[in-house]
């Protein structure tokens, strides 16, 4: 049986996952709106290796795989009926994920001999992510996605090295899909109001891209 105390600790590390996930974020993303040339990330060198799940609230769902020794995943879920599946391959990996409200998932897959590092946190209800970084050199591809909202759905697929995004949605039933292949992209996208449409970015190798999309909600 789990005493209260059991449950005041790990609520307060679900909710200490979250503010350092969404803090993650927020750093990240300084100087968006400038020329996106982002900065390296050295997350995956200094996480300690292996899986840690902090789970608050009823029927939320966590599963995790990695092989070797190096890769790092973290979840914190506060709520009802959230999910959160992360596969990692054997390169140091490293992936923070922070759902806070009902009914969100995230669906993440790290592959290839690089390092990757994402940060991602979901905030609201219903919001969708699935997100697949493949790595193939040494260089580190690093995505920074933050959702806050219902009902937000946001793609990302990131196939090669160095490729680095940004992306962060505020607002009810926004959609958002980017792709990035080859190497060296940047691509830093925010969307703010409610209902915006799917931009369908794709960018194919050294390219920058700034993009902002708002309304007034409704």
């Amino acid at each position: 049986m789990i005493s209260p105390n059991q449950t005041t600790r790990a609520s307060a590390a679900a909710a200490a996952l979250v503010a350092a996930t969404l803090w993650a974020v927020a750093a990240f993303a300084q100087g968006a709106g400038s020329a996106p040339q982002f900065e390296p990330v050295e997350a995956p060198l200094d996480q300690d290796s292996g899986i840690f799940v902090s789970q608050i609230g009823s029927s939320n769902e966590a599963s995790a795989q990695q092989d070797g020794n190096a890769a790092s995943t973290q979840v914190a879920q506060q709520g009802e009926g959230n999910r959160a599946a992360i596969r990692q391959s054997s390169a140091p990996h490293y992936a923070a994920a922070a759902q806070n409200g009902n009914l969100n998932e995230v669906d993440i897959a790290q592959d290839g001999n690089g390092q990757t590092a994402l940060v991602l946190a979901q905030q609201g209800n219903g919001n969708v992510a699935d997100i697949l970084q493949r790595e193939a050199g040494l260089a580190y591809s690093a995505g920074a996605i933050s959702q806050t909202g219902d009902s937000n759905s946001l793609s990302l697929i990131q196939d090669g090295s160095d490729n680095q995004a940004r992306l962060t949605q505020a607002g009810d039933g926004n959609a958002m899909t980017a792709s990035q292949l080859g190497a060296n992209n940047r691509l830093d996208w925010s969307q703010v109001g409610s209902g915006l449409s799917d931009l369908q970015i794709e960018q194919t190798g050294g390219a920058g891209l700034i993009v902002i999309q708002t309304n007034g909600g409704g």
